[in-house]
């Protein structure tokens, strides 16, 4: 069967195949009332009861999520209006998710830490409960044999690191709104009029690049492909 419609441009996934599950989410989907977070071909769904997953949802959303903490969280929203269902809707619509649950923005770590704190330990084998994240950035105390470095230098022609970092007072991208994403855009554009001269480079808006300009930049790999409406 096709998937469901939800206006615009959303639709619901066929997870079991018009079976008693997506019999269920369109049945939230139609009783859900418009979030302001909605956009054309986006929805973000409301779940009135704890989802009665299949054998196919695998994510850690899915079993740390018990009826109980269900119940004592489903009315939390944050400050920007993000709730448990918004967190949750990644892990339901797509099964094959191992994590399934998003933070909308930093409030989100805090009010849903019952349920967030459990999936982190089971994901990266780190308990925020008793355990402190400690970065080392001192280059001296890196170890490379000289050994290292030959095999190195046979078999790397160039490397790349990424470091991405999110910036306080905003939502993140899966509880984001319009207005949020131009702020930060305003923010980083900012930044980089301040970098020095042999730092500085050319920025690219995302929302004025030509077809030519994008293909360019992802083919230098410094541009991600778009991702569709129900893709993290």
């Amino acid at each position: 069967p096709p998937p469901a419609e939800g206006g615009g441009g959303f639709s619901l996934p066929a997870i079991d195949q018009g079976g008693a599950f997506d019999s269920w989410l369109q049945a939230q989907l139609t009783a859900t009332e418009a979030d302001a977070k909605d956009t054309d071909d986006f929805k973000f769904l409301s779940f009135s009861e704890l989802p009665p997953f299949t054998d196919r949802h695998r994510s850690l959303m899915r079993k740390m999520l018990t009826p109980e903490l269900f119940e004592k969280l489903k009315d939390v929203k944050s400050s920007k209006g993000y709730s448990l269902s918004n967190g949750m809707q990644a892990g339901v619509l797509r099964p094959h998710l191992g994590v399934g649950f998003t933070a909308g923005d930093e409030e989100c770590f805090e009010l849903f830490k019952d349920l967030i704190y459990p999936i982190v330990q089971g994901w990266h084998k780190f308990d925020p409960e008793t355990q402190e994240h400690k970065s080392d950035l001192d280059a001296s105390k890196l170890s490379f044999s000289d050994d290292q470095s030959a095999l190195f230098t046979k078999y790397v022609a160039s490397t790349r690191i990424r470091a991405a970092r999110n910036i306080s007072g905003y939502s993140l991208p899966a509880g984001t709104s319009r207005e949020d994403r131009l702020a930060v855009e305003g923010v980083l554009k900012e930044a980089f009029g301040g970098l020095p001269e042999a730092l500085q480079g050319t920025y690219y808006p995302l929302g004025e690049l030509t077809s030519e300009q994008e293909d360019a930049l992802q083919a230098g790999g410094f541009l991600f492909q778009k991702p569709g409406p129900m893709q993290l």
